[in-house]
């Protein structure tokens, strides 16, 4: 599970990214706005493989985003 806050003009590009870079190793994306909806934050369950590709590819798209923690998903 990885959090990632942008600003809420920038959800669309943050989508598009996670997407073309995961693909079908996402499992679910969550999306809150925060702070009056200025920001918006993104819950990210992905396959661990993903990880630092899609760290990657949003830092360059992205560079203003703010990644919180990265915490394994516990089994069900």
């Amino acid at each position: 599970m990885m959090l990632i806050t942008v600003d809420a003009a920038s959800v669309s590009e943050l989508r598009r990214v996670i997407v073309s870079t995961c693909g079908d190793l996402m499992l679910y994306m969550r999306v809150k706005p925060v702070d009056h909806a200025s920001k918006m934050k993104f819950w990210l369950c992905l396959n661990k493989k993903s990880i630092d590709s899609v760290i990657g590819n949003i830092m360059r798209a992205l560079p203003q985003a703010e990644f919180g923690r990265i915490t394994p998903m516990l089994p069900a």
